[in-house]
């Protein structure tokens, strides 16, 4: 098949990486495949990346990829339903042509929406507003999902929101295993941040966004709770980080709080063997309940004790005794699960080990692409049936 990737940002956002996972997988199974990103391939460019190429936006829709066999693509892939990705298939529509569409769903995109604009999609739909390009557009997203042919979606749990009519996949992330190993710690990088070898370090990977603005906010909470109570404690932290959401809160960076910043994704598994614990703050909220958060798997497969709330993938790896999986994720009850888990490590290093096997089971290339491929052939338009005219039947010698 020729099958086309589109992602709505740049190639180093957490869709980037997932798209990569996919698309080194089916070219690795004999598919030509192409993607297709916002800016980070420099215009009329064609990059080769793990037997695979990278274009921009403008050069895909002004010269097109030339795929091996001389024909269009059969599947244009859009990661999200946002109006970026939107405009981008009806302009590849039009200038290429694809066999099918298919969208792939990461997040409660309404949610998203309300939260970044601050307005219901409901009187949304009544203004006529220059709305944000990174977003849904409240009045065609909805025709847009049901133009597809079909769509995959990150995690089982956002299935509630897929058209009833639409088939419907679930493609969980490809880890690569030997990128995220648990080699062990860095203390050069334990040194250059001046964190004690014998204090506990809790991770958190992840950017500040207005849909998870609160939650982030409680797991500092959490950890300021732990360090007033006198555990010897420090919180590392990456990702871009919005000052103002943290106005008020006495825990902010200095010798216990280390806001890293935006890192290359080469650091990642470097700074995460780092973590005595990891933790993904959110209540099951209707956010929350519909995503599967980028850095789960991660810290899964690098084998370290995860607390997480009863939502999304936190109910599969509660029955795999995979995680600490909390009913409710309030400050306190961050707080007091950090806490068990540093004050039992057998039971939370035998925690941790089935967290990795869980995330080898779930999250591998062999388990996803082949599922992938077949959702992909079931969207494909059936091959016309040529009948011949009555009469005409000939015999060949």
């Amino acid at each position: 098949m020729n099958i086309l990737f589109a992602n709505y940002g740049q190639s180093d956002n957490n869709s980037a990486y997932h798209i990569v996972g996919f698309a080194s997988g089916l070219a690795a199974r004999g598919h030509d495949v192409c993607v297709a990103v916002a800016k980070s391939v420099p215009d009329g460019q064609f990059e080769s990346v793990g037997g695979f190429r990278m274009a921009s936006h403008r050069t895909a829709l002004k010269t097109g990829f030339t795929f091996a066999d001389g024909r269009s693509a059969d599947v244009l892939h859009v990661w999200t339903p946002r109006e970026t990705m939107r405009l981008f298939a009806s302009a590849h529509a039009a200038a290429w042509g694809h066999a099918s569409l298919v969208v792939h769903l990461e997040d409660n995109e309404e949610a998203i929406f309300e939260r970044f604009t601050g307005c219901s999609l409901e009187k949304a739909c009544t203004l006529d507003e220059p709305w944000p390009k990174g977003l849904i557009h409240p009045v065609h997203y909805r025709g847009f999902l049901k133009s597809a042919q079909g769509v995959t979606m990150v995690h089982r749990c956002l299935e509630p929101l897929v058209p009833s009519e639409l088939p419907r996949q679930e493609i969980v992330p490809v880890m690569d295993f030997r990128f995220f190993t648990n080699g062990g710690e860095s203390h050069a990088l334990r040194r250059e941040l001046g964190i004690a070898p014998t204090t506990r370090v809790v991770v958190f990977n992840g950017n500040d966004h207005a849909a998870a603005a609160l939650d982030i906010r409680q797991l500092y909470e959490a950890v300021d709770l732990l360090i007033e109570e006198g555990m010897d404690l420090a919180f590392v932290r990456t990702g871009h980080v919005l000052p103002a959401n943290y106005d008020g809160l006495h825990f902010r960076p200095g010798s216990r709080c280390h806001e890293l910043g935006f890192v290359e994704r080469g650091m990642v598994p470097e700074i995460m063997s780092l973590a005595d614990v990891a933790v993904q703050p959110g209540d099951g909220d209707y956010f929350n309940a519909h995503r599967l958060p980028a850095k789960v798997p991660e810290y899964l497969a690098m084998g370290k004790p995860l607390v997480m709330g009863e939502t999304n993938i936190g109910r599969e790896l509660a029955a795999a005794d995979a995680a600490l999986i909390l009913p409710g994720m309030s400050p306190r009850q961050m707080a007091d699960a950090i806490a068990r888990l540093l004050n039992a490590p057998t039971e939370t290093a035998a925690m941790a080990v089935r967290g990795r096997e869980f995330a080898r089971s779930r999250f591998s290339r062999d388990a996803v692409i082949p599922l992938l491929e077949r959702f992909y052939q079931k969207c494909l338009p059936a091959p016309a049936v040529t009948r011949p005219q009555v009469g005409s039947c000939q015999l060949r010698r």
